[in-house]
């Protein structure tokens, strides 16, 4: 029964709405009269009557409350009494502390319990100040504990919010890898086996070196389709280590599968080399596969690959000769990651034409900032 009123919040509500009704049924009496002397039926059906907005308190908090108050204040303005308190009051009172806005809570409020406290001295002018007092520690009380619930809600919703935001993003980087990779091997593949097929017959020699480099780049691609798909798997299920990401490293072996099919590539480095976090190399490893991809595809003319070491940044650019006129399209699915991945890092990356030809990626990283080290007091 638990569950399943936790999974239906409405029915939980009405029957809460049902079981505070037959409560303040049980307390309600006349002014002066003791715990267990009924109240006339007006009464009766005011206890009554006062509880049933609760059925509708998280879809109407507000609402609710006021009605909870208008019905009770009467009650208590006609001369009757709860000798078991008034729970629906409280009930209502509490859903808005805990669902409403600071703002909304206080504006409701403060007004009803004014009114509250009028209705009681009007129906008790004798001696109103004890249950006065009581509604309005019951009032303050409960504003806090709803309050608590309020801030706790939320905390929890900003956290599943942030989990959210970070599969989303998760997804979003694997998405990358993915275009990355395939885009990458599949079109050294593509070049590959249209040399294999025209020279088949005439140079069979450069054909088995053209087969050679699909063989390669099919079983590279495969391995790092199987290192990203592996992220997706439940931990148990995860298949043993395949080779780490990429870095600045294998630059030097992405250069040589664009020279395999028939692009060559110039790689130069200058200033002082440094480590960079692994995040960083992927990053700019990255960027220079794709563009060598996109020069593959679209330029098919000589490319220099450059890796500029300065004083607080690592600039990477790759740039063509110029070829076929094809433009990329800035909104396509490889530059936009690129740009993405750029952004991540604090980075800036820049893409367009050279003059007088040709096309040029450059991107700039800026090295991690390395805490200072604490002073060490002397011995």
């Amino acid at each position: 029964m638990p569950g399943l009123l936790r999974a239906r919040p409405r029915l939980a509500d009405a029957v809460l709405a049902l079981v505070v009704a037959a409560y303040q049924l049980v307390g309600a009496t006349d002014l002066g009269g003791h715990f267990g002397d009924h109240a006339r039926p007006l009464g009766l059906v005011l206890a009554v009557v006062s509880a049933l907005p609760l059925a509708l308190r998280r879809r109407f908090p507000i609402s609710a409350l006021i009605a909870c108050v208008v019905l009770m204040g009467l009650f208590y303005g006609l001369g009757f009494r709860s000798q078991l308190g008034q729970l629906s009051v409280v009930v209502a009172a509490y859903t808005v502390w805990a669902h409403c806005r600071l703002r909304d809570a206080l504006l409701v409020t403060v007004p009803g319990l004014a009114a509250y406290e009028t209705s009681m001295l009007v129906g008790s002018p004798v001696s109103p100040v004890g249950d006065s007092l009581l509604a309005l520690l019951l009032t303050t009380g409960v504003a806090a504990i709803g309050r608590a619930a309020y801030v706790r809600s939320h905390r929890l919703r900003d956290a599943e919010h942030e989990a959210e935001q970070a599969v989303a993003e998760e997804r979003v980087r694997i998405a990358h890898e993915l275009h990355d990779v395939v885009s990458h091997h599949l079109s050294v593949i593509s070049v590959q086996a249209n040399l294999a097929r025209y020279v088949f017959e005439s140079a069979p020699d450069t054909a088995r070196t053209a087969l050679d480099t699909i063989t390669g780049t099919t079983t590279e691609a495969l391995d790092e389709l199987r290192r990203l798909l592996s992220v997706l798997r439940p931990p148990q299920h995860a298949p043993a280590e395949y080779r780490p990401q990429p870095g600045l490293a294998d630059l030097d072996a992405l250069a040589a599968r664009l020279r395999d099919a028939g692009i060559p590539v110039d790689v130069r480095v200058t200033g002082e080399p440094r480590t960079l976090p692994p995040g960083q190399q992927l990053c700019a490893y990255r960027v220079a596969q794709e563009a060598l991809t996109n020069v593959l595809k679209h330029a098919g003319s000589p490319a220099s690959l450059l890796l500029d070491y300065r004083p607080a940044e690592l600039v990477l650019s790759v740039t063509d000769a110029g070829g076929r006129a094809v433009v990329p399209n800035p909104g396509g699915h490889g530059l936009v990651g690129m740009r993405e991945r750029a952004r991540m890092y604090g980075g800036v990356i820049t893409i367009g034409p050279r003059d007088p030809a040709g096309f040029a990626v450059v991107l700039t990283l800026p090295y991690p900032s390395r805490p200072s080290p604490e002073p060490q007091e002397p011995e």
